[in-house]
């Protein structure tokens, strides 16, 4: 996706986050938007604006002893086209430098979220052949290709 940048959803944004939360049938999404605000508060929250339509939302949840979940929702529209590098580069030099979180961690619902995980750089927690297995990525673990500049 051209001309998007990752960027900081401030509460302006959050309505629209829960929306698009809705429209993608994500899990355990409250019924009613201000059930969602708690946890919109809770979380480090990340979008990736086209023009000025939210393309893709990025969900660090609360962190607990510095390791946090890690959710995406994007538009059907963008789906997978928002996995840039840069925009991965960016997104974990968020999680690592600027929250300061020692790991995150993703649980795909589907094969081809899975796939996208992996080929993302991140590694197995437990096995894969469960029905939502658990991936986790670390400073450490991360893939070179995805570490900041100054860090090469």
């Amino acid at each position: 996706m051209k001309n998007c940048e990752v960027m900081a959803l401030g509460r302006a944004h959050w309505p629209e986050l829960y929306r698009l939360m809705v429209a993608r049938n994500f899990p355990d999404v409250p019924d009613r938007y201000d059930k969602a605000k708690p946890y919109f508060e809770k979380s480090s929250l990340y979008g990736l604006l086209h023009g000025s339509e939210l393309a893709a939302g990025f969900v660090f949840g609360e962190a607990e002893e510095g390791i946090a979940f890690f959710d995406v929702i994007c538009r059907a529209n963008s789906q997978g086209m928002w996995a840039t590098p840069g925009v991965l580069r960016e997104l974990f030099r968020l999680a690592f430098e600027v929250l300061k979180l020692r790991c995150v961690w993703v649980q795909p619902k589907n094969k081809k979220a899975l796939h996208a995980a992996l080929q993302a750089g991140f590694v197995p927690a437990t096995a894969l052949d469960v029905k939502e297995p658990i991936l986790a990525m670390t400073p450490r673990t991360m893939p070179r290709r995805l570490k900041s500049k100054q860090e090469d």
